[in-house]
């Protein structure tokens, strides 16, 4: 059972609806954490620490440009896992 252990954090991890939002808005374009933060009504903590747990799964990437840290998608599918659940009716 211990080779599921790291699927079984991921599934746990996309099991928020922030998190979801967040992978679904950096399907579109990359975005700074600040920038992102704003666009889910979140405060700029809550959602570096939601990205921190995203970045540590391999699900995306942080990458610091000075005072900014831009988030990339890395394991895009995630996305047709996601759009296969909101489509199952």
């Amino acid at each position: 059972m211990e080779i599921f252990e790291e699927s079984a954090q991921l599934f746990k991890a996309l099991g928020h609806p922030v998190r979801l939002a967040m992978i679904e808005a950096l399907n579109e374009r990359s975005w700074c954490v600040c920038e992102l933060a704003e666009s889910l009504e979140i405060n700029k903590s809550a959602a570096s620490k939601h990205l921190s747990l995203l970045n540590s799964l391999g699900v995306i990437e942080m990458e610091r440009e000075g005072t900014r840290v831009n988030c990339t998608l890395k394991m895009g599918c995630v996305i047709q896992m996601m759009h296969c659940a909101l489509e199952r009716e």
